[in-house]
C-alpha cells in the first residue's frame, strides 16, 4: 500500500509520512513545468510504477493538478481525473462546462494571437481585460481601454499572429461590479451544483454582478490554501478515516 506525493518545495515540509502512517513516497516536482513542458516528474512516478503497487496519488500544488490526474489516469487510480483537473485549472474549459450547464459565465475567449484581441474588441467593445489562462491568480496582464492600448500592449514583444508569444492568456469585457466569493450566490451556487466535486481537491468559485444586473461566474479554480493541507492530503491519499480523525 504505497501513495505517491508530488511535492514542490514552495510548500514548505508537510510531514506526508505521518498523515499517510509512514507509507508515502515523496517525488519532487518543483522543477516540472506549470504547462508541462518537463515531464520529470510524471517519468519518476511511472518508473517507481513499474516495481512497485502504488494505491495512491497526492498533489497539494495546483501546478500539478493536471499532471496528477493524468498519472491517476495512465495507473488507474482512484481520483479526480484529468478532465476533472483540467476544470479546475483552467478559466476556457470551466467556462465552457458552466455556460453548456446554463449557468451565467462572463464572456471569456482564448487570447492565442493579438488578432484574437481585435476580435473581442469587435466583438464586445472596450475596455478589454486580458488575463492568464492557467494558475490559481490567473493574473491580469493588461488593460485595454482602447484601440491604442491594444496597439501599444501588442507593440510590448507581442508580434500579431506569434501564437507562442501569447498563450495561455485569455480577453474579456473589463468588469468593476461587485464581487462575491464561495456560496451564497445565485451564480456560484448554480456553478457548485455543476463542478465536480472530488474530495482533497476544494474548488474556489466568485462571481462578478455585470452592468445588466446579472451575477456571473468569474472563475472556478483549484485552491488547496483554503482547507487544511492534512485533510486534502488524507482525502486524496482516500484515508477517509484520517480525514475523520482530524
Amino acid at each position: 500500500m504505497t501513495v505517491v506525493v508530488l511535492h514542490r518545495r514552495s510548500l514548505g515540509d508537510p510531514p506526508y509520512g505521518e498523515w499517510l502512517g509512514g507509507d508515502a513516497i515523496v517525488v519532487d516536482s518543483s522543477s516540472t513545468a506549470a504547462d508541462s513542458a518537463s515531464a520529470t516528474a510524471e517519468l519518476a512516478v511511472l518508473s517507481l510504477a513499474s516495481n512497485t503497487h502504488i494505491t495512491a496519488l497526492v498533489a497539494l500544488h495546483p501546478d500539478d493538478q493536471i499532471r496528477a490526474g493524468s498519472l491517476r489516469d495512465h495507473l488507474g487510480l482512484a481520483g479526480q481525473t484529468r478532465d476533472e483537473a483540467v476544470v479546475g485549472a483552467d478559466a476556457i474549459r470551466a467556462a465552457e462546462l458552466l455556460g453548456a450547464a446554463g449557468v451565467p459565465v462572463v464572456r471569456r475567449a482564448p487570447a492565442a494571437t493579438i488578432p484574437d484581441l481585435y476580435r473581442a474588441a469587435h466583438a464586445w467593445g472596450y475596455p478589454l481585460r486580458v488575463r492568464r489562462r492557467r494558475g490559481p491568480e490567473r493574473a491580469v496582464v493588461a488593460d485595454l481601454g482602447d484601440e491604442t492600448a491594444l496597439r501599444a500592449f501588442a507593440r510590448g514583444g507581442l508580434a500579431e499572429g506569434d501564437t507562442a508569444a501569447t498563450a495561455g492568456l485569455t480577453v474579456e469585457p473589463a468588469t468593476s461590479g461587485p464581487r462575491h466569493h464561495g456560496p451564497g450566490n445565485p451564480a456560484t451556487d448554480a456553478a457548485h451544483a455543476v463542478l465536480p466535486a472530488v474530495a482533497g481537491h476544494p474548488l474556489e468559485v466568485a462571481a462578478v454582478r455585470d452592468e445588466f444586473g446579472t451575477w456571473r461566474v468569474d472563475s472556478a479554480r483549484y485552491t488547496g490554501r483554503t482547507t487544511d493541507a492534512r485533510r486534502l492530503v488524507c482525502a486524496q491519499a482516500r484515508r477517509l478515516e484520517s480525514v475523520e480523525a482530524v
